[in-house]
């Protein structure tokens, strides 16, 4: 689903019965630091960045933090032959965030929501950020607990 088809995601959201917390963070194509901050009225960070190179694909994992609490976590992956020399140089030498680089380097992408779920401990969705020079495949994990404490959104009916 690209991230101009709105109906598309109000059809799914709707289709699989997703709060309305729930669907703001998932469809969210902005910065999702912003987001957590506002959230959580506390700035989020992005830390504990691991990256690891295999076969001419770069896994990278990040836990998204706000406080001391890591309120989710992503994983993305950077396959070498489908980047610039320039984004995956930028990448291994990790000075910059994906979304810095995509920023400094006025990179033209669009992004496309590959799948999103949700269940009783957590939710999550998987997106492309897609351009001439620059693929990456992001995961995304969100546990429920931290988001149902500030009443994001509602515990859910066991």
């Amino acid at each position: 689903m690209e991230e101009l088809d709105f109906q598309g995601l109000l059809d799914k959201f709707d289709d699989d019965g997703f709060q309305k917390g729930e669907q703001v963070v998932l469809a969210n194509f902005g910065t999702n630091q912003t987001l957590l901050t506002l959230i959580f009225q506390c700035p989020a960070n992005v830390k504990n960045i691991t990256i690891e190179e295999v076969d001419e694909v770069i896994t990278r994992n990040v836990d998204l933090i706000t406080g001391e609490q890591v309120v989710g976590h992503a994983t993305t992956l950077i396959p070498k032959a489908r980047n610039s020399k320039l984004v995956w140089d930028a990448v291994k030498a990790q000075h910059l965030g994906l979304g810095q680089i995509i920023v400094t380097y006025n990179l033209p992408t669009k992004r496309n929501l590959v799948d999103v779920g949700h269940d009783d401990i957590a939710f999550w969705r998987t997106y492309t950020i897609e351009g001439s020079d620059v693929f990456f495949e992001i995961y995304e994990h969100y546990p429920r607990q931290p988001f149902e404490e500030v009443d994001w959104i509602k515990k859910k009916e066991v």
